[in-house]
C-alpha cells in the first residue's frame, strides 16, 4: 500500500531529484517494493545511469539492514502532526496546479497553512535585502492593491522587499504565501518566526525543504523557482543587477511568466537589477498595481482608497518641499539651508508630515512624502510671470 512519504524516502536516495523521483515511484509504485530493486531493473527507469543505478540499490540494501530512511520518516511524521504541518506529495489533490506545471516542480511540499481557490491568481513581489525608503513605499502600495483587488502576494520571507511585501498584505487583510529556503521548523531569518506564524493563519508558508534543515545558500536558488512557479506574474522592485531577486527574474522568464520591474532613481544602486531588466526589454515598466493586475486576470484595483486630494501648500511649505528630495536630509542641514530656527522649523515639518508631504527618517532626516499637492496661488502665479 502507497504511503504519501514514500515521496520524503524516494528523495532520499542519491542523486535523486524530483524528475527521477517520479520515475522510480511510477515505475515501482511503492517504495516497499523499491527495496527490492535490482540493478538491471533501476536502469530501465528514465534518468537512471548504470553507474546510478549501482549507486541506488546499495542504498537500498543498506536502508533494508538500518532503517535509516523511514526513521528519518517517522520523525518527520511525527513532527508534521505535533505542529500542525501538512505534508503534499506531488501527485495530491491539493498541490498547486500552477506549481506542477513548471520544469523540474518539488517533489513534496511542508506547508503550514492552507492553499484556496485565490491563490491561484498570485503575483510574486521581490527584491533587496537592504530596500530604500523608495522601495518600501512602492512595495507597500502594490501589495496593499493586491491585496485588496482579491490577489495573493507571493514571496520568500528574507528580510528587505519580501518582509515588507509579506506585512503589507496582511496588513491590509490579503493573503500571502512564504516560501523558505529553510525547513519548516527552522525559520530563516529568526527575526520573521513571527511573521512566519501570522502568514500561516492568513496565507501559507511553504517549503520542499526536511523539517529542520538549515538556510543553506544553495537552498534559495532552488526556492526561487517556486516563488515564481506559484505565481502568474513576478514584480521585483529593487535589486542590484547581480541580486537574488535577479536570479528569480529569469527563472520567471523560463517559466513563461510575465515579469516586471519597478523603475527607480539613477542614482540608486539599488535600481539597477530592474533598470537592467527594462533596458533588455525583459521585464514590463511596473508604473501602477494596475498595469500588474491587469496581467494577472483582467483584475481591477476595485475598493483601493482613492488617492486623497492635491493640498495647497502655502510659501513656507513649498520652501522646505522644494529643499527635500527621495534622498534623507538632516534638519540641520535644512535649517541653515531655509534660515528658519530649529523649533519653528520642527512645527513646519511635523505638519508637512502629519499631511504626508514629507516623511521622518531616525535620526531627525526627513525626505518627501507620497501626498500630492497643488502648489500655493502665489508660487503658481510666481511660476507663470517667470
Amino acid at each position: 500500500m502507497s504511503d504519501a512519504f514514500d515521496y520524503l524516502r524516494v528523495s532520499l536516495l542519491p542523486s535523486i531529484g524530483p524528475a527521477r523521483g517520479r520515475a522510480l515511484l511510477s515505475r515501482f509504485r511503492t517504495f516497499r517494493q523499491m527495496l527490492s530493486a535490482t540493478e538491471a531493473e533501476l536502469r530501465q527507469v528514465d534518468g537512471i545511469s548504470t553507474h546510478l543505478s549501482v549507486r541506488i540499490a546499495r542504498t537500498l540494501r543498506e536502508e533494508k539492514r538500518s532503517g535509516e530512511a523511514e526513521r528519518i520518516v517517522e520523525h518527520s511524521r511525527a513532527m508534521c502532526q505535533k505542529h500542525g504541518i501538512r505534508f503534499i506529495p506531488f501527485t495530491d489533490a491539493s498541490y498547486p496546479e500552477i506549481l506542477r506545471t513548471i520544469y523540474d516542480p518539488p517533489l513534496f511540499l511542508f506547508m503550514k497553512g492552507d492553499f484556496i481557490a485565490q491563490d491561484d491568481r498570485s503575483v510574486a513581489v521581490v527584491g533587496t535585502r537592504s530596500p530604500s525608503d523608495y522601495g518600501r513605499q512602492v512595495t507597500e502600495h502594490f501589495c496593499r492593491c493586491f491585496a485588496e483587488a482579491g490577489v495573493t502576494v507571493v514571496s520568500g520571507l528574507a528580510m528587505g522587499i519580501d518582509t515588507v511585501a509579506h506585512r503589507s498584505t496582511l496588513q491590509a487583510g490579503g493573503r500571502t504565501l512564504a516560501v523558505l529556503g529553510s525547513g519548516l521548523l527552522n525559520i530563516y531569518p529568526g527575526v520573521n518566526r513571527g511573521l512566519a506564524a501570522s502568514i500561516a493563519e492568513q496565507g501559507c508558508v511553504i517549503s520542499e525543504l526536511p523539517l529542520e534543515a538549515k538556510p543553506d545558500a544553495t537552498n534559495f536558488p532552488r526556492r526561487n523557482r517556486i516563488i515564481s512557479g506559484l505565481s502568474r506574474c513576478l514584480v521585483v522592485t529593487e535589486s542590484d543587477a547581480r541580486g537574488g531577486a535577479m536570479i528569480t527574474a529569469n527563472i520567471a522568464l523560463d517559466q513563461n511568466r510575465d515579469l516586471f520591474a519597478v523603475p527607480g532613481s539613477i542614482f540608486n544602486p539599488r535600481s539597477a537589477g530592474p533598470h537592467q531588466l527594462l533596458r533588455a526589454s525583459m521585464a514590463q515598466p511596473a508604473t501602477s498595481p494596475q498595469e500588474i493586475l491587469d496581467e494577472v486576470a483582467g483584475l481591477s484595483v476595485g475598493n483601493v482608497s482613492p488617492p486623497a486630494p492635491p493640498l495647497q501648500l502655502s510659501l513656507t511649505e513649498q520652501g522646505l518641499y522644494d529643499l527635500l528630495s527621495d534622498e534623507p536630509r538632516h534638519i540641520d542641514d535644512i535649517a541653515a539651508a531655509c534660515g528658519h530656527s530649529l523649533p519653528s522649523l520642527l512645527v513646519d515639518l511635523l505638519q508637512m508630515e502629519l499631511n504626508g508631504i514629507v516623511r521622518q527618517l531616525p535620526g531627525k532626516y526627513f525626505i518627501r512624502g507620497s501626498r500630492r499637492f497643488a502648489g500655493s496661488a502665489v508660487s503658481n502665479q510666481h511660476q507663470v510671470r517667470t
